[in-house]
């Protein structure tokens, strides 16, 4: 080992040193015993020198000393027998460790290497831990963690099944709550029990359910033995989870099955009613003298409300946050206590106002409006608490009208869910959007010699059909151009004029040719083509057309219309 020199203080590397050589030797006692009987011993030793690395950053040789508790347990456990083989290998680990502590001042990459592989050997003798347990223990559950659950959470149980056997026999025996409340306050006290969920929504509404039945008349402290025995159902399956797979199932069925009941719970608190209503329907006398009726609480500080409202703000990112159904719903029925203490506030119109929106949100938990619809009540209870957030410098009646319309949103709610979205327009039959024939404006016969006849397949005879818009009287007006036959194309033809059926006018390319003299009978006149383009104060007229129309376009009709300007800036120098 390495020895310090003498007049130096240590440092850590030595304290290191020196510990670890210690728990090294301790390690060659028991190795050259019987280790089985010594098993505790071995996995003390080698978890106290991992320890000591970690503590002195010393991460290679923690991770060797791993692989020799892993195989510490594995001998304990008995997964690995305790052989001359297994001897062997566990003494020759620990001279591989005392090696490795005497070269801590000197580390090189490979001896990383070599610790590595150490660990790796070792935990590879001494077998890996089931999935369940590793998914445990990287979560944060070690063995002692899911112990301890797994022990609590039968207490638990065992501490509501006996309150629930005494309950259905006896209501109004409140004795078996205390045992309960006492078994609960070590699990609610676990650091990871946030980790377990729905452990501590389950475990809320326990509490709740105590709470609510302490206050309850006895028609509702009859459900409470059942909704007990089902709480211990779910409290036992939980612990057996956590011991074997390290977390429980979010969405088991006695999960499920005490969720239903808590809200059978909460909704079987029976309404006041007044006393008159209890008196036979006869002449009475019934009241003889009026009592004294309750004084009003006293007026909600400003404080109060601030704190009431970050309160209200936790508990919508809460239900918001539920990763599970049954947790949403276990979550929503805690709310029904705070809701019953805002609901007592008197004095005062932000506190008049609270009350009334505290019966309300009260309602649509009861009513499962919570559950069902949970973001849109999320973010009513978010207003609200937004609003109260703001009670301690705002002005009271502003405050007061914006809590009252938070209010009729959680109403409307609770009637008939979200807002109504506006009618949908009545079905009509698909034929009526069926745009209407256009009317065919009949076309006289032509009185052309040439006119076709179109024969029916019919014994009919021959008829003259009129040349109308449709397919019909286009295909007359073709059998009427085609009666006379079909020449070969020629272009000369074509500029020549146009033949006597058609009375089209010839367009000539001569300029020359506008002065010729009219052709005879009712042939038009020839037209020159230059009098079709755009020139002078007609291209600029186009131009201002076409300033108009790029205003509405973009893209390539924006581009064509820039070009056709660049043409018609040519045009209008010219004269028309």
């Amino acid at each position: 080992m390495t020895t310090p020199t003498p007049g130096q203080p240590l440092g850590m590397s030595d304290f290191f040193a020196l510990e670890a050589g210690e728990y090294l030797d301790r390690l060659d006692a028991v190795l050259q015993g019987d280790a089985p009987a010594a098993a505790d011993e071995f996995v003390r030793l080698s978890r106290a020198l991992r320890g000591s690395a970690l503590m002195a950053s010393q991460q290679a040789i923690a991770r060797a000393a791993t692989g020799v508790e892993a195989l510490a347990r594995s001998v304990r456990e008995g997964r690995r027998p305790w052989d001359a083989g297994t001897k062997q290998i566990a003494i020759r680990a620990v001279d591989d460790l005392k090696i490795f502590v005497r070269r801590a001042t000197s580390w090189t990459e490979a001896d990383t290497a070599k610790a590595e592989a150490l660990a790796a050997q070792l935990e590879q003798l001494a077998g890996r831990p089931s999935a369940q347990v590793r998914a445990a223990e990287a979560m944060g559950l070690d063995a002692g963690a899911r112990a301890f659950v797994a022990r609590e959470g039968a207490a638990i149980a065992s501490a509501l099944d006996r309150a629930g056997q005494t309950l259905r026999t006896n209501p109004l025996a409140h004795d078996p709550l205390q045992h309960v409340l006492k078994a609960l306050q070590p699990l609610r006290g676990l650091a990871a029990l946030n980790d377990l969920p729905p452990l501590p929504d389950l475990l809320e509404g326990i509490e709740r359910a105590i709470g609510e039945l302490s206050r309850s008349s006895p028609v509702a402290a009859t459900l409470v033995g059942e909704l007990f025995q089902t709480a211990a159902s779910a409290i036992a399956h939980t612990a057996r989870e956590v011991a074997e797979r390290g977390r429980p199932d979010p969405e088991g069925a006695e999960f499920r099955k005490f969720a239903g009941l808590l809200m059978r719970f909460m909704e079987s608190e029976p309404d006041v009613v007044p006393i008159d209503a209890l008196f036979h329907s006869d002449a009475g006398p019934h009241i003889v003298q009026r009592g004294t009726p309750p004084a009003r609480p006293a007026t909600l500080g400003r404080l109060e409300l601030v704190s009431h409202g970050e309160h209200l703000r936790q508990a919508a990112d809460s239900l918001e946050r539920a990763p599970s159904p049954t947790q949403r719903e276990l979550r929503a029925h805690t709310l029904a206590g705070t809701f019953r203490a805002l609901g007592g506030a008197g004095g005062g119109p932000v506190a008049e106002r609270v009350a009334e929106f505290a019966q309300a949100a009260r309602e649509a938990v009861t009513r499962g409006i919570a559950v069902n619809q949970a973001a849109v009540f999320a973010g009513e209870l978010r207003r609200a608490g937004d609003i109260l957030s703001r009670s301690g410098s705002g002005d009271e009646v502003a405050l007061a009208a914006e809590l009252a319309a938070v209010t009729a949103a959680v109403r409307t709610l609770v009637s008939g869910g979200a807002p109504a979205a506006a009618p949908a327009p009545p079905v009509v039959p698909i034929e009526s959007l069926a745009p209407a024939p256009a009317p065919v404006p009949a076309r006289a016969p032509t009185a052309r010699p040439s006119a076709p006849r179109i024969s029916s397949p019919g014994p009919a005879a021959d008829e003259t059909v009129p040349e109308s818009a449709d397919l019909v009287g286009s295909w007359a007006a073709y059998q009427r151009l085609a009666a006379p036959g079909f020449g070969a194309a020629s272009l000369d033809a074509l500029l020549q004029g146009p033949s006597a059926d058609t009375g089209r006018p010839r367009v000539s390319a001569d300029p020359g040719a506008a002065t010729e003299a009219p052709r005879r009978g009712s042939e038009p006149a020839v037209v020159d083509i230059g009098t079709l383009l755009y020139r002078g104060a007609r291209a600029r007229q186009r131009a201002q057309d076409l300033r108009e129309a790029a205003k509405r376009v973009s893209g390539d009709d924006l581009r064509a219309i820039i070009d056709e300007v660049c043409d018609l800036v040519v045009l209008a120098i010219e004269p028309a």
